[in-house]
């Protein structure tokens, strides 16, 4: 059902790890990334141009095949993370979470009454058993809910941010909290690397588990030995560029080799 899976992965803090979805929205993706052994992906529509039409498919799609795909919506607003639910997503990446009132508008969208203000319809809605309460609770105990700290308003309040019960994970945005704090992209930088423990920090007093953004395969065992056991990489067209580098790189050398 929806994310029940992989929010108790993450609460026994297993190594989980997952893509994004941001320039290339195939929906065999979603059957690649089950059958490789990946355990959940993002949406990105804060930066992709995934339309409406697209991610209902591909959440109906995830449904299916029953694999988690989360939507980062474009912001903490009230209106467009309710649309996005009416879409069938398995729970939500919010970005640039930094207050309590970003928090109070994400129960108001994910719940419905009396919890929150969730008017539901949409798609989605027929995958429901039933519609009373008994029906919401299910969908509702299920939803996956992931804050994204990604400035310094956010770092100082991650403990408080991370708090509620139905937040599942505190995520990193490295870049992005690099140029708030003025690094601009020096994701080594001792000052950031600092930061960025600073959130792991605020997550576990929180009781809760935190993730990192990775690009690369040997940056994982620093981060998850650091205690970030939660991860994302980047989108399938990112990954064919890395691959197809290392391919050409191969190919050269054997080249090589067989000059006399």
């Amino acid at each position: 059902m929806l994310a029940s899976k992989l929010k108790e992965r993450v609460r026994r803090r297993e190594f989980t790890i997952g893509p994004f979805l941001s320039n290339d929205y195939w929906p065999g993706y979603l059957e690649i990334f089950r059958d490789t052994g990946m355990h959940y992906a993002v949406l990105d529509l804060e930066h992709g141009s995934c339309g409406l039409r697209q991610a209902e498919e591909l959440c109906r799609t995830a449904r299916l095949l029953d694999f988690p795909l989360l939507i980062r919506p474009e912001a903490c607003v009230f209106h467009v993370i309710k649309k996005y639910l009416d879409m069938g997503a398995a729970g939500l990446m919010i970005p640039w979470v930094e207050t309590e009132e970003h928090i109070g508008i994400l129960r108001d969208a994910v719940f419905t009454p009396p919890k929150g203000r969730r008017g539901p319809g949409g798609p989605s809605i027929e995958h429901n058993r039933s519609l009373d309460r008994a029906g919401w609770d299910e969908i509702e105990s299920n939803f996956f809910v992931m804050v994204q700290i990604e400035s310094g308003t956010g770092l100082k309040n991650v403990e408080a941010l991370s708090r509620e019960p139905w937040i599942d994970a505190t995520m990193l945005g490295p870049y992005d909290l690099s140029l708030n704090l003025g690094l601009w992209g020096q994701l080594g930088h001792p000052d950031l690397v600092q930061a960025i423990d600073q959130v792991r920090d605020g997550a576990t007093a929180a009781g809760k588990p935190c993730g990192m953004v990775m690009g690369k395969p040997e940056q994982a065992r620093f981060w998850r030995d650091r205690g970030y056991p939660l991860l994302l990489i980047p989108d399938p067209s990112f990954l064919t560029k890395q691959h197809l580098r290392w391919f050409l790189d191969e190919m050269e050398r054997c080249g090589d080799r067989a000059k006399p």
